[in-house]
């Protein structure tokens, strides 16, 4: 029997190392596809705070505009933050700080996993508890922080990743959990300290995201499950209710969604719009299957959420501040199908209908409830049963999606990789409106913008890449060693004055994508670039006629480029140099070029 034991257990953490693997190599995909899609040009809504920022830089008043509602969301947070970044950064991507909030959630979610269930000694525990394993196991704290990392870098959140905005939803969810797990420590000597973290940090998200002024009501109901003092109790309940009531004052929701009002009138659809968004990617078998996933697992983790808050136990902060961050993100669902949803998504099938920037939110609360999970059933006499509710799902988010997960990765690296190749649109002024009316639609909006951004030199206008038209490729970069770079233009598209030009290009040596490419004159001199790094026949969001890949590069996955090139007379049957940019190294190779040329 022990020898079987000892198998089983063997068995148990072979499933686990391989689980983690594959995590780990989600994860650095996922890393390195980031760092693919980053890009300063600005993308659909971004446009908008590129306008707020022109209305103060023409000195209208700035709090109006910080506080101002913008599809039903006062975005004071992400305002300043950009005023930040247009003072500091002149408006550079701001993928970094989106990852680094991300990664500051991934530490404070594990270190609440060891404290709920990595410690190894074991604890002196009440009769009434009934403990079968007490914490003699590192294994649930392996399988939690496996969960960890594969939820919360997972390619589903890979839009909130690399689109600057996004920045706000990923830093609401980091706060909301910190304040939960603040008002867990706030007993003892530094009660009062962290009581004030708790709200400050409530007062923050509050100001980020709509749906953390939820964060209050919860806060209130954590205090006084944990019986924090009137005190407290009453600074909590008033901050909220100001924070709530000045946020409501004068707001505007927009027509979509089902509304709270709605929501009572027609509970049935309510709830199962609620479990196609706690479901989340389980929409991409369909919307009934979401919905019955997410209902089922909203009801078996509020009953593992009552067993766990009757228990008196040394966990007891650490509990109330998990089933505190549970609630709230519950709550944050159901406020997407207030917002956002109404019962016509429940027939689009086989679509995945919540938008996909709502996948941070699923992931946080999937991470949380595998917390829960584990430390219920693996440590209490709670049928065991219950674990297995939630194998399959947690099987098909992690591992099954693996092929869907890639390809979203990749998707949208390539679209945002593609928004920057247009950023030398921007910058030559190219009437290219059938792929500029993507990344926002209205032409005279983004012309005044565009405006701005130029005067100010901001986004791609304060790039190196900015200054390199008119100029000799000699002058800019040193020149690579010869041969290593293959690739050709493959077709022009004339634009008024400008071309588009689609090609590709190789480094042999490295086996990598170029970064930029030039187009020069005869003379050497610099009339046109682009950017390289495209997948193949891919632009997700701008679709270039996407088609079969010539058998001339289909071997080099992200070997295609996207550019424009300024035309005088003739030239477009003139002969064009090309070159590769290293733009690490400095240097530039010539590349070699053969095959015809496709105008239209």
């Amino acid at each position: 029997m022990a020898k079987k034991l000892r198998w089983a257990r063997a068995f148990g953490y072979g499933l686990l190392a391989v689980g983690l693997l594959e995590t780990l190599g989600m994860n650095l995909f996922v890393l390195a596809q980031i760092g693919r899609a980053r890009t300063s040009v600005p993308y659909w809504d971004e446009w908008a705070i590129v306008q707020d920022l022109a209305q103060i830089d023409l000195g209208h008043a700035l709090w109006p505009i910080l506080w101002s509602s913008y599809w039903g969301e006062r975005q004071v947070v992400t305002r300043v933050l950009w005023l930040a970044n247009a003072h500091f950064r002149s408006l550079a991507s701001l993928t970094w700080l989106t990852l680094l909030f991300q990664l500051a959630h991934i530490g404070v979610l594990i270190a609440l996993a060891w404290l709920l269930l990595g410690r190894t000694a074991k604890p002196e525990y009440p009769a009434s508890a009934r403990v079968t394993n007490p914490m003699s196991s590192p294994a649930p704290f392996l399988v939690a922080c496996v969960v960890i990392l594969n939820l919360l870098l997972s390619p589903f959140q890979m839009m909130n990743f690399v689109w600057s905005t996004q920045t706000m939803f990923v830093l609401s969810f980091l706060v909301a959990t910190i304040c939960f797990l603040c008002l867990a420590l706030a007993d003892g000597k530094h009660s009062t300290l962290f009581v004030a973290l708790a709200i400050a940090l409530a007062a923050l998200g509050s100001c980020t995201m709509p749906n953390n002024l939820l964060a209050w009501p919860v806060l209130v109901l954590q205090a006084i499950y944990l019986k924090r003092s009137r005190r407290v109790i009453a600074a909590l309940a008033l901050t909220g209710t100001v924070a709530i009531g000045s946020y409501l004052w004068h707001y505007t929701r927009p027509e979509m969604g089902m509304g709270v009002v709605g929501m009572l009138r027609h509970p049935v659809q309510a709830i199962l719009l609620l479990g196609v968004v706690v479901a989340g990617p389980a929409a991409f078998i369909s919307n009934a299957t979401a919905a019955a996933c997410g209902v089922l697992t909203l009801g078996v983790t509020g009953y593992l959420s009552a067993r766990a808050l009757r228990l008196d136990v040394r966990e007891k902060p650490w509990l109330s501040a998990l089933v505190g961050t549970i609630v709230f993100l519950v709550l944050s669902s159901a406020s997407v199908v207030a917002g956002r949803l109404d019962p016509r998504f429940l027939g689009r099938d086989p679509l995945y209908t919540v938008p996909v920037r709502y996948p941070t939110m699923f992931c946080v609360l999937w991470a949380c409830i595998a917390m829960l999970a584990l430390y219920t059933c693996w440590h209490w006499q709670i049928r065991y049963a219950l674990l297995g509710v939630y194998a399959v799902p947690f099987f098909y988010f992690m591992f099954a999606t693996a092929h869907l997960q890639f390809g979203m990765a990749e998707g949208w690296g390539d679209a945002f990789r593609t928004a920057d190749a247009l950023g030398v649109a921007f910058l030559l002024d190219v009437p290219d409106e059938q792929l500029l009316s993507r990344v926002w639609a209205n032409r005279i909006e983004r012309e005044e913008r565009v405006a701005f951004l130029r005067k100010r030199n901001f986004a791609m206008f304060h790039e190196p890449r900015a200054g390199w038209m008119g100029r000799n490729v000699s002058e800019l970069f040193s020149p690579a060693e010869s041969a290593r770079c293959v690739g050709t233009i493959e077709k022009l598209t004339r634009l008024d004055g400008f071309a588009r030009v689609q090609g590709w290009a190789w480094d042999l040596r490295s086996g990598s994508s170029l970064d930029y490419i030039l187009l020069t004159d005869e003379a050497g001199r610099i009339i046109g670039q682009g950017r390289g790094g495209l997948r193949h026949g891919q632009f997700p969001g701008l679709f270039i006629e996407p088609g079969p890949v010539p058998a001339s590069h289909a071997r080099f996955r992200y070997s295609e480029w996207l550019g424009y090139v300024r035309q005088g007379g003739n030239s477009t049957q003139e002969r064009m140099g090309l070159f590769g940019v290293f733009a690490s190294q400095g240097k530039v190779c010539a590349i070699r070029s053969e095959g015809a040329v496709v105008e239209r």
